[in-house]
């Protein structure tokens, strides 16, 4: 998810949320354990998930 030419189709969309849902379980997992640095790169993750589910799930003219 941090390459910066990853490539992806609209057909995928439900594994990036499925994935975007674990990241964010992770995420919060890390700040209740006090586990900075996991959240932190998991966080990164998160972010290019959410572009990525955005720009397959926004119509193009």
């Amino acid at each position: 998810m941090t390459c910066p030419v990853f490539v992806t189709t609209p057909e995928f969309l439900p594994q990036h949320r499925r994935q975007l849902e674990q990241t964010q379980t992770l995420i919060a997992q890390a700040d209740r354990t006090g586990h900075q640095r996991l959240a932190e790169m998991n966080r990164t993750v998160e972010k290019n998930l959410l572009a990525i589910i955005d720009g397959l799930a926004t119509p193009r003219c």
